[in-house]
């Protein structure tokens, strides 16, 4: 197994984290700094992350929350620098958990936290595609002609997002389903054709959704609800 691999499964950060672990020369190997993510292990080695040994995490071990995270709450579950409430004030101190990816600080919405590396890799890679859906609120509405052009897709930095369902939704809101992961995409597309997003709300990840959790309130996902959402990722890829 490629040592970035194995630190996701063994929850100690996500795939692509790992290998800024490595590179970072922060991960040993029977002893020794290792710098290549793509480093074999195994079992039988002795794998040491910021001085402590790594061991991989059973299936049984594994944990998998959904959670409403509201405005004005980083994405990140330590502030570090960065000043204000994070998702680790929202949930209970369970064990080592990270984000599948990010919410901005001025929107809410459906965010889930595991320590299953692979799963986190699934739902991450650009090559997977997995739907997104958000509830936005513009700050005028939508033109016709502007409802023709996303539908046809626009160019950001050279590189063309494609909407897979563009439908009204409830209070003047419009429902926006993508699977485009680049940083603030939503909010960046529509200021190309010179709309402002003023309220952001992720609903849906792949096969899982927001329902009727509460803001700032978490479940755990049962066995099912994982099971379909990395089938729905692997079809989908």
């Amino acid at each position: 197994m490629r040592l970035a691999k194995y630190l996701a499964s063994a929850g100690i950060a996500s795939r692509r984290a790992a290998e800024k672990l490595i590179s970072a020369r922060m991960v040993r190997v029977n002893n020794r700094i290792i710098t290549d993510p793509a480093f074999d292990v195994d079992d039988h080695d002795k794998v040491e992350y910021n001085g402590s040994i790594v061991r991989l995490i059973s299936n049984s071990e594994m944990t998998y929350l959904a959670l409403h995270k509201p405005v004005n709450v980083l994405s990140t579950m330590s502030p570090g620098k960065e000043d204000g409430a994070c998702l680790a004030d929202l949930i209970p101190d369970i064990g080592r958990l990270y984000p599948v990816g990010r919410l901005d600080f001025n929107s809410s919405g459906l965010m889930l936290l595991t320590n299953d590396g692979d799963l986190t890799h699934l739902l991450t890679h650009p090559g997977h595609q997995v739907a997104k859906e958000y509830i936005i609120k513009l700050n005028r509405p939508l033109t016709e002609k502007d409802y023709n052009n996303l539908q046809k897709g626009v160019n950001i930095e050279g590189r063309k997002v494609e909407i897979d369902a563009l439908k009204p939704h409830s209070g003047g809101k419009l429902s926006i389903t993508i699977h485009e992961g680049r940083k603030r995409i939503i909010r960046v597309l529509f200021n190309k054709l010179n709309y402002k997003v003023i309220e952001l709300k992720r609903v849906r990840i792949g096969s899982l959704s927001i329902g009727k959790l509460a803001i700032g309130k978490w479940r755990k996902l049962s066995k099912a609800e994982v099971q379909l959402l990395k089938e729905s990722v692997k079809k989908g890829s």
